[in-house]
Parts: structure tokens; sequence; C-alpha cells
């Protein structure tokens, strides 16, 4: 497999944080991680946290104000942005994150980590090592059946086995241990297990 690059990207700032989900607002209006792609914040205890992206939002700063129509026949989409540059004030864009591991002295725990990271730590995506340490064991999947959010498990973990897969720059034999993953957490449920197996099939 070709080696992923090291480069660490800061997607944004922690607004809300709790053991099970982190809210990040990102650091550019319309600019977000895709869903089930992998990012670390600096955790409580100085730990390492990797959570997966589950969510996304653009709406308005004040959430008690839906946003309202700017556009028309001649005036429509980057259009919009450029005569009313004030909506880079009053939008945000927003997403969720789900804690699936930490990495503590070296070595990452494929638990929900013990501490939240911090309110206004910087949220990164993950560097090319982080990533493939952290997913090299599929074992962290059964953290993630567990979410419970605006998107269906399901699609979330389909989601984030595809993205997972081209970022490993489509390591099939990765891919082939994931699936034996999720099969033998969802044995038992075969109508949830075909249609992700079907989904994350290569094309």
């Amino acid at each position: 497999m070709a080696a992923l690059s090291e480069s660490r990207q800061r997607l944004g700032e922690i607004i809300e944080t709790s053991t099970v989900r982190i809210w990040v607002e990102s650091d550019r209006l319309h600019e977000l991680p895709p869903l089930g792609a992998v990012v670390t914040a600096a955790g409580g205890s100085g730990d390492l946290v990797f959570a997966v992206v589950s969510f996304g939002v653009t709406a308005g700063v004040d959430a008690t104000r839906r946003a309202v129509r700017r556009g028309s026949d001649e005036v429509r989409d980057e259009e919009i942005y450029r005569r009313h540059p004030e909506l880079k004030q009053i939008l945000r864009t927003t997403f969720e994150a789900a804690p699936v591991a930490f990495k503590r002295d070296g070595r990452i725990v494929r638990i929900v980590p013990p501490l939240p990271p911090p309110l206004h730590y910087s949220v990164e995506l993950a560097s090319g090592a982080d990533l493939c340490a952290l997913t090299d064991d599929p074992q962290y999947l059964s953290q993630l059946t567990g979410y419970r959010g605006e998107v269906p498990v399901e699609q979330l973990i389909v989601a984030h086995l595809r993205a997972v897969y081209a970022q490993r720059t489509e390591d099939v034999d990765w891919l082939e241990r994931a699936a034996r993953e999720v099969a033998r957490i969802y044995k038992q449920d075969y109508e949830r297990l075909l249609p992700i197996l079907e989904a994350i099939e290569p094309a």
C-alpha cells in the first residue's frame, strides 16, 4: 500500500463536547470533512482522541432563526454570496463526530476514550500514519455500531468504510478484514448486514 500523507489539516474548533460525541465548528463556511472520515483531537488527559464524522450541517448562527431565501432566477448560487457578504458572518458550518478510540503513549486503545476533548481545542483530519494505525485492526468498528444520531448507523458504517478504503489507496485486503469484522458484529442480523456488505463492495 502506498504511503499516505503525514500532513495534518485543521478542520475547526470544538464547540460542544461529551463522552460519546463532539460538535465542531468548521473554520470555513460550507467546508467540512466527508461523512465517515476519521478526525483527531487532543484529549483531556493528553491522549489523542479518534472520532468518526457522523453528521454535518450549515445553518444560521442563531439557531432560533431559519435562513431566508436570497436568490432569484437572475441571482443564484455563488452570486448570492457575492452580493450578500454578510452571510459569512451569520451562517456557520458544524459537524458531529463520534469518538471510537484513543492513543496513549504511542499505543492505540480501541474503546471510547475515558475523557472527551476540551472545548475550543482544534480538530484535525487524521494523518496517514494515525489513520492506518487505527484502522489496521478493525475491532474499533464495534464502537461505531453503537452510534445513535441523525444518520442511520448502517449508512454511517458504509460511509466510513468507503472513506477509509479510499484513503488507504483502495487496499482490498484491508476492506476484506473490515467486512469480516462487520459480519461478526451483525452475525445475528442478516437483514442489516447484507446491505452494508453490498454497499462496500468495490466497483
